[in-house]
Formats: structure tokens, C-alpha cells, sequence
């Protein structure tokens, strides 16, 4: 098990487009990087894409060793754009070569040629009935575990075996075409001795289906358990996150404490605003007219107003000091 330097690799399974939409397509195990990079330079370097950037290039050059004029500048610029045009389409190939795969049906790509060279896709069993749909679960589940947050907790080379093993039992699936055409064919013959043969060739397509079946639950059984772990993995961090955000909080005595320091504002402002009334002789405010033309906004503490009287007699004497300067 090893965890704390988490290992993230790359996903086995990838979301590709073909000519009938979009499907999920699984990677051969057996091949290796070096060979995918091959393959992705091969792409890059299509005819097509060279011809272009080769005529670009010849024609660039004729542009710049000929004369001035509207001519060699017209052809210059297009000999560039063509071998830009060449490098973009290329890098545009090369990146694509595993996700895109709409050539049509007369043109495939190295990579969808031959079934099973390089990739499962989930459409290719979409004729073995029920085994259709058990070999789409296993393209899933490989996914699944392969991007799960608990394979960090994983020995790295179980996945790789998940992988390898799910692969031979697509290989394993693929190879029953045949064995269930023939069964249908003896199926339809008349004869016994045929009959007999349709029945041993369904037993051996059983067989396979089965032990696909088993495979599927196995896998199913190693994501029950990652699931569970992912969840655990989650109650951590929401548990590590509320301590750090609650240890930042101010605590009660703080916010009290503001509290209690903010209650002599309105007391010691309304003091110095009847000061400055009185000093200023501005005129009695609506709280100071009959009780009858008070609204409850204006009502403010008795003692409110005899602190507003002494700090007019502070700002009188104040003034009046002032005034005795020369």
C-alpha cells in the first residue's frame, strides 16, 4: 500500500469520436509509450500534411530569391502560410490520433484497422448480445479505477493488472464471433449430428460468458471498496477543512468585547452633536420637540440628554477660553 506521495497515473481508457458517434475505446496493454509516440509522429507526418509543407517551403524559397514585386511578396506569404497551415495540422493530427477517429468507412487510421490491434471500443461488441453490455461495464470500471482519488492507496501494479486482465477478456470475448455464428449455422441445420455440435459450440460460448461475467465481479467488488474509501477520503477533508476554518474564527471574548466597546458610541457622539447644537445655537432636534411629535427612531436615553448638556458647558468654556487668546 503507499500513500501520502500520491501516485496519479493515466487513465487507459479514453473518450473517442468515430463515425457513429461518440463511444469509450480501452488501450491495448501490451503496447508501450515509445510505440504511441510512433504513432502520433506517424500521424503528424501524414502525406498530405507534408506535401503541403513542402510545397510551402519550395515556394517560399523561389518567392525570396526572386525579384521584388507584388508577386514574390503574394507568393512568400503564401509559402508561409502554407507552412504553418502543414505545422498546425500536423501538431492538430498528432494530438487527435487516440480521440478522433471519423475517417469514414474507406479511410481508417492505423490505430481502427484491425479490431483489437490497438483499442477496444465499446461498440465492438454491440452484436454478442448480452455480453455487450458486461464488456461496456468492464471499459468502465478500468476507468473508474484507474481515476479514483484511493489508487493512491493502491500498489500501482494492481491496476496494471486489472487492466491486463480485463483486456485478455475482451480478447477472449472477441474470439467467440465466431464460435457463436457457427452455433447458430448448426442451430439451423436439420440434421442431429449438427445439433449436437450447436450445442457443444453454445457450452464453449457459455463458458466464455461466464467467466467474463466472474471477471465483471471482481471488478465490481474492487470499486465497492474504492468507493468506500473515496467516501472516507471525503469525511477527512471536510473534517480537516472545518477544524482550519473554525481555528480561524474569532472566540466569543473577542467578539463580546467589541460588542461592549461599541456601546458607548451612540451615547458619546449624541453627546457631542447637542454640544455642538448649543454651542452653534442650530436649534432643538425632532426628539427634543413635544412627546406627541416623536417617532420611536428619534426616542433616545434619558441620560443621553444630560451627558449632551455637560459636554455643551465643556464646549462652551472651551470657546469662551478660546476667545481670551490673543
Amino acid at each position: 500500500m503507499t500513500h501520502g506521495n500520491p501516485h496519479h497515473g493515466v487513465t487507459p481508457v479514453r473518450a473517442a469520436l468515430f463515425p457513429d458517434g461518440p463511444d469509450s475505446l480501452l488501450l491495448n496493454p501490451d503496447i508501450s509509450q515509445s510505440q504511441w509516440r510512433g504513432e502520433r509522429v506517424r500521424a503528424g507526418l501524414r502525406p498530405r500534411i507534408v506535401l503541403t509543407g513542402l510545397a510551402g517551403a519550395v515556394l517560399a524559397v523561389l518567392a525570396a530569391s526572386s525579384a521584388s514585386g507584388f508577386t514574390a511578396v503574394f507568393a512568400l506569404s503564401a509559402g508561409i502560410l502554407a507552412i504553418g497551415a502543414s505545422a498546425v495540422g500536423g501538431w492538430y493530427s498528432a494530438t487527435r490520433v487516440l480521440t478522433d477517429h471519423r475517417h469514414g468507412p474507406g479511410s481508417p487510421c492505423r490505430l481502427d484497422r484491425v479490431r483489437g490491434a490497438f483499442f477496444f471500443r465499446g461498440r465492438d461488441f454491440a452484436d454478442l448480445g448480452a455480453a455487450s453490455t458486461v464488456a461496456r461495464t468492464l471499459i468502465a470500471s478500468v476507468d473508474e479505477l484507474h481515476r479514483s482519488p484511493a489508487r493512491a492507496w493502491i500498489d500501482p501494479a494492481l491496476c496494471g493488472e486489472v487492466h491486463r486482465v480485463v483486456w485478455q477478456a475482451l480478447c477472449c470475448l472477441d474470439r467467440t464471433r465466431a464460435a457463436r455464428s457457427v452455433a447458430d449455422d448448426l442451430a439451423a441445420d436439420p440434421e442431429s449430428e449438427a445439433g449436437e455440435l450447436a450445442t457443444a459450440a453454445r457450452r464453449a460460448v457459455t463458458v466464455v460468458d461466464d467467466g467474463l461475467g466472474e471477471v465483471a465481479r471482481q471488478v465490481h467488488g474492487c470499486l465497492v471498496a474504492t468507493r468506500a474509501w473515496e467516501a472516507k477520503l471525503r469525511h477527512i477533508d471536510l473534517a480537516a477543512r472545518a477544524d482550519s476554518t473554525l481555528a480561524v474564527l474569532p472566540g466569543h471574548d473577542h467578539v463580546r468585547g467589541l460588542s461592549e466597546a461599541a456601546q458607548a458610541w451612540p451615547q458619546a457622539v449624541f453627546a457631542h452633536i447637542t454640544a455642538a447644537r448649543d454651542l452653534t445655537g442650530a436649534g432643538a432636534f425632532p426628539w427634543e420637540q413635544p412627546p406627541s411629535s416623536w417617532s420611536p427612531r428619534h426616542v433616545l436615553p434619558h441620560h443621553s440628554h444630560s451627558r449632551g448638556r455637560s459636554a455643551g458647558r465643556a464646549l462652551r468654556r472651551r470657546a469662551q477660553s478660546d476667545g481670551d487668546l490673543p
